[in-house]
């Protein structure tokens, strides 16, 4: 076998690896989201979201850091915070972030809605094709 070809034979095994690693934790591994495991077209399914789970006991800290870390990956202000005058850059800053934050959280618990929603149609249209 050529150094290449073993070379790239090593690269896919580790990242089929990744893959599978990331698939039996559910957690996506080219996403902010969440993956639940949850892929048949049950609204009451037997097991429950990691979001619905949330909404009763609170986001884990774990989450809160991630959720952070993509509210501050947004380098703009939005208009509003941005006319005012006697705030500092940083302070407005903060309270975009915060404002990021807060979206990201309530268009998860939105998104969480809508699965559900989309779940019912399709168990009571199977033959209809999300695709």
């Amino acid at each position: 076998m050529s150094p290449l070809a073993a070379k790239e034979m090593a690269e896919k095994a580790v990242e089929i690896a990744q893959s599978e690693a990331m698939n039996a934790s559910g957690i996506e591994l080219y996403g902010d989201s969440i993956y639940t495991g949850i892929t048949t077209y049950d609204p009451e399914p037997e097991m429950r979201s990691l979001w619905d789970a949330m909404k009763q006991f609170g986001i884990p800290d774990w989450k809160k850091d991630d959720l952070w870390e993509d509210a501050k990956r947004s380098r703009t202000l939005d208009p509003d915070l941005a006319s005012m005058r006697s705030i500092s850059l940083n302070s407005k800053m903060k309270m975009q972030w915060k404002r990021n934050y807060d979206q990201l959280v309530e268009r998860a618990y939105a998104q969480q809605k809508m699965e559900k929603l989309k779940q019912a149609f399709f168990k009571v249209n199977p033959d209809i094709s999300e695709y």
